[in-house]
């Protein structure tokens, strides 16, 4: 289903360019998410109190009942900012797609270590080695 979206300028004026430049990172985010049952995107961007950087928040529902992946970001641009934003909600899709996959640790290395040093086999291995 296709990704619903809803943008609120607060206090943030978007000339042709900008909507442009928004409406392709969403539609980027749109084609990771058709196989979600209506999706929903809330972007909000407003001005931070020092106004050089602008700040995008970014709020996805993935469906009815479904997770909520939300990011703020802040970055010198609009697009920047909205695209740090969309990476970010990417990022948090893959680590719930790979916890929905049961992988235990989504980017992180395994940290088992071999079977023959174990803490429990060192310590079967330490008792033969004092028995006669």
């Amino acid at each position: 289903m296709s990704l619903q979206t809803r943008i609120d300028a607060r206090g943030v004026r978007l000339d042709e360019s900008d909507q442009r430049r928004v409406q392709h990172h969403l539609d980027a985010l749109a084609r990771r998410l058709e196989q979600r049952p209506e999706p929903t995107a809330i972007l909000a961007l407003e001005p931070p109190a020092d106004q050089r950087r602008m700040c995008a928040d970014l709020r996805v529902e993935l469906g009815p009942g479904g997770p909520t992946l939300v990011s703020h970001q802040a970055a010198e641009t609009i697009d920047r900012a909205v695209a740090l934003a969309v990476d970010d909600v990417e990022r948090e899709l893959e680590r719930h797609v790979a916890g929905q996959r049961g992988e235990a640790s989504f980017g992180v290395p395994s940290r088992r270590e071999p079977e023959r040093l174990r803490p429990r086999r060192r310590r079967q291995l330490a008792d033969r080695a004092e028995s006669p």
